[in-house]
């Protein structure tokens, strides 16, 4: 593993018992992602094969169970203590825990609905994981991914840019798939978050698991600079919610 994936897995595991209770946004956006699915009538089926990719602690698949039923689950994740949350949260007759970097996983043929909430852009290369996925999904597969994109964080960027991780540029995406084989929607929905200040904006991305940049020995101390800042600031979280369907063998 390298050292940036062993970051991130340091990160979620530092951040497994508290996440739940300041993952406002990600729940929100877990909400809004599944409503791309319901909107499909895909519901009816019942034969679901789900892989959750990424899956943390199992909010998004706990919040599909309510609605839908699913013949099977196989959850995850690159961090064990999210896992073990996880694994406390889902009740399901035939459910699997994996401990595994999504860039490292390649069995995706076998599932015919993904779903990745706000964890695929922690991916070494995204555009290669998503053309990855497509090129080994079967027809019929549902694809439901929702990611901040290369839009966020706009106002912070001018002063904090050495802080901030990169996000994907989803303009760059049609050019990974081939329009004739899948169904594509990408909607795009920005989402604001207050914070008392700076220091408390990145104080709960860390708390979400979700700022690996702070690990340097410098970016701590430009983190530490940031204390002399109490000015309220509104962070802008520009969220890309993509919905593939295999329409073609």
């Amino acid at each position: 593993m390298n050292l940036f994936k062993k970051q991130v897995e340091l990160s979620f595991d530092k951040s497994s018992k508290i996440y739940d209770n300041y993952n406002a946004l990600q729940k929100e956006v877990s909400e809004k992602l599944l409503n791309l699915f319901f909107d499909l009538k895909e519901n009816k089926r019942d034969d679901l094969f789900l892989l959750d990719l990424g899956c943390g602690t199992g909010e998004t698949s706990k919040k599909l169970l309510e609605k839908i039923k699913i013949k099977k689950i196989h959850m995850l994740d690159i961090s064990n203590k999210m896992l073990q949350v996880s694994k406390k949260k889902i009740s399901h007759d035939n459910i699997y825990f994996y401990k595994k970097d999504f860039d490292n996983f390649n069995d995706f043929k076998k599932y015919n609905i993904i779903i990745s909430n706000m964890s695929v852009h922690w991916s070494k290369d995204f555009f290669h994981l998503i053309k990855k996925i497509l090129n080994s999904i079967k027809k019929d597969t549902i694809i439901l991914l929702s990611l901040p994109n290369s839009k966020s964080f706009s106002d912070l960027k001018q002063k904090h840019r050495k802080l901030l991780n990169d996000f994907p540029n989803i303009s760059k995406l049609e050019k990974e798939f081939d329009s004739k084989k899948f169904y594509f929607e990408h909607k795009e929905i920005e989402h604001y978050q207050s914070f008392k200040n700076i220091l408390d904006f990145f104080k709960n991305l860390k708390k979400t698991g979700t700022h690996v940049n702070s690990a340097s020995k410098t970016q701590q101390k430009e983190l530490f600079k940031l204390r002399v800042d109490s000015d309220n600031i509104i962070v802008n979280f520009k969220i890309s919610y993509l919905l593939f369907k295999k329409i073609e063998k």
